[in-house]
């Protein structure tokens, strides 16, 4: 016998309608969420969903959908889906790193910029910084209140967040044509 069981069949059935269910949340995504998608088929397969009106027929497309989930690598993708899902725990502690970044920019913290530089490559420390300069004086101005360039800072955090995620998805999404061209069995 082998080291690992396989899957009951029950249990097979659970992970196919998991991985449906995980399709049904990506058909309630937007166009612009849904281009971070590393892989074009599941977008045009989704794409398609959304312009199916009758039941049966957007019933076999997610079916279909949830047949080319199975194919990929599904980190990348819930990471998509929590990055939007307003409900989920990963999307509450990024938008709570994100306004805590927010604070120590404003407050000068000159780790602050570093940790960013660190954790998203593509960061244009010049234009940040501009940003930073710009909350400051508004909210120097304004008495503490929320201002525009307070808001814009939120919004450039939030944007090198999803340009990082992107590059992710997309090292993965390519990362698994090249392993699935080098295997001589596909």
């Amino acid at each position: 016998m082998t080291d690992i069981e396989p899957f009951s069949k029950s249990q097979q059935k659970q992970n196919a309608k998991d991985i449906t269910s995980l399709g049904n949340q990506l058909t309630q995504l937007s166009e612009a969420q849904l281009s971070a998608l590393p892989y074009p088929e599941i977008e045009a397969a989704i794409k398609e969903y959304k312009r199916i009106t009758k039941g049966n027929a957007r019933k076999r497309q997610m079916l279909y959908i949830g047949k080319l989930l199975r194919q990929v690598d599904l980190a990348a993708i819930e990471d998509l889906i929590d990055r939007y899902d307003s409900s989920s725990d990963a999307h509450r502690l990024l938008v709570h790193q994100f306004e805590s970044w927010r604070l120590r920019l404003l407050a000068s913290d000159p780790l602050v910029i570093a940790e960013l530089g660190e954790r998203y490559p593509e960061l244009d420390r010049q234009a940040l910084r501009t940003i930073v300069r710009d909350a400051q004086a508004e909210q120097a101005a304004a008495e503490g209140a929320s201002t525009k360039a307070y808001r814009k800072l939120f919004q450039h955090l939030k944007r090198l967040h999803d340009q990082q995620l992107l590059a992710d998805a997309t090292m993965v999404g390519s990362s698994a044509l090249d392993e699935d061209l080098e295997d001589p069995a596909l």
